[in-house]
């Protein structure tokens, strides 16, 4: 990251596409200079499904900005949230027998885990590695113990892969703009740093995002991304569920749920029907809100139960109750908010961000914050190649 630098950042979502365009102070606090936000139909599941549709929108948005800024841009850092990402938590060690721990034993430690992951998942393209924890003599370290004697090390790591075609498709559409992209960055990890940047303390929470047909489950441990899990689901169970108890049809469901606020209402009337308005194709019958109400809270406790509370995949990860919210969908926003308020759930420290564009926003500004800064448990390994015997010769010669 170099100082007062235009950069390029673009997130790719299934709805929209954010273009961010920043520069960095000399306190590597960030500037924006320019952001865009944009309806697309080329990205579905995180992934691109037309080329031609996505790389045009690209180019002309991109040009358009070059010329109102006056500066070209050859690289773009670009945020992706695909839908099928392979994560991978892996321990290394070494027998120290009394003597110190030096950067190689590192190093050597993360590249051999590193070179066995990509062999045996050569399908798929590693984005992220963490440096998730470090313990020396089993004392659990907040850094690395670079310098301390002991017997034995032991290092955990977290790889985030996702498909190579999935990522092969979008630097396609990249190099269609003639832009080489700098750093790939998922979306999940981009919005923990967002919320780890504006919560020092928080060291350990959970991201639960509800999108319409999609729900993402992201972990951070010690301020380390260490688990990721998608469901091929969300709230469209809950408007399936409203159409089949209220014999109601999905659009009819969909149209009230984006006008309506349960809060209000229930709080004005318990015994309030659903308006005749909304029935437009069924015929009209007394329908209670709180009956509409109940159905929502026991799908949502059903839909935590499973992805969260009782996943197994969590059991031996979760170190905290907080978690945070993320409704993708506005429509839905608080009414799903009023009944995780309600709901069983309050033994979970359930926090929603202040405003639906702050919480869509959220990914770009963490990925600024990274740029920028970095962060001190993602870990950057180098592979060292073999050299043929002229190349070691001559680096010897001239070194």
């Amino acid at each position: 990251m170099q100082l007062n630098k235009t950069y390029l950042i673009i997130d790719l979502n299934d709805n929209k596409v954010i273009f961010f365009v920043v520069s960095f102070e000399q306190k590597k606090n960030f500037k924006v200079l320019k952001k865009i936000i944009l309806e697309t139909s080329g990205i579905q599941n995180g992934r691109v499904i037309n080329i031609g549709t996505i790389s045009q929108l690209l180019k002309q948005t991109i040009s358009s900005i070059e010329d109102e800024i006056n500066y070209f841009f050859s690289n773009v850092a670009v945020i992706i949230n695909p839908n099928q990402i392979n994560c991978l938590n892996v321990s290394g060690y070494k027998r120290l027998n009394g003597s110190q721990v030096s950067s190689d034993d590192i190093t050597y430690i993360l590249n051999d885990i590193k070179k066995i992951i990509l062999e045996s998942e050569n399908n798929d393209y590693l984005v992220h590695l963490f440096n998730s924890n470090f313990s020396l003599d089993s004392d659990n370290l907040d850094n690395l113990p670079i310098g301390l004697f002991g017997e034995f090390y032991n290092q955990n790591m977290t790889f985030f892969l996702a498909n190579k075609n999935i990522i092969r498709n979008i630097k396609s559409i990249f190099n269609n703009c003639g832009l080489n992209i700098q750093k790939i960055i998922l979306k999940p990890f981009a919005e923990g740093i967002y919320l780890l940047s504006n919560n020092q303390s928080d060291k350990n929470f959970t991201i639960f995002k509800i999108e319409k047909n999609r729900i993402n489950v992201s972990l951070f441990k010690n301020k380390s991304y260490v688990f990721v899990e998608d469901f091929s689901f969300g709230f469209n169970l809950i408007i399936k569920d409203i159409s089949k108890l209220c014999s109601l049809k999905i659009e009819e469901v969909e149209n009230f749920m984006k006008e309506i606020e349960l809060r209000n209402v229930i709080k004005n009337n318990n015994e309030s029907y659903l308006e005749k308005k909304y029935f437009y194709i069924s015929p009209y019958r007394k329908i209670k809100y709180q009956l509409i109400l109940d159905i929502i809270s026991a799908r949502i406790e059903e839909l935590f139960d499973v992805c969260y509370k009782k996943n197994s995949n969590l059991k031996n990860l979760k170190s905290t109750n907080k978690v945070y919210i993320y409704v993708e969908t506005a429509d839905y926003y608080r009414n799903i908010q009023y009944v995780l308020e309600k709901s069983k759930l309050t033994t979970i420290e359930c926090i929603f961000n202040n405003s639906l564009e702050q919480s869509f926003l959220s990914g770009v500004n963490g990925a600024c914050e990274l740029i920028g800064k970095g962060w001190e448990k993602e870990a950057v390994p180098m592979i060292y190649k073999k050299k043929s015997l002229i190349s070691s010769f001559f680096s010897k010669l001239f070194s």
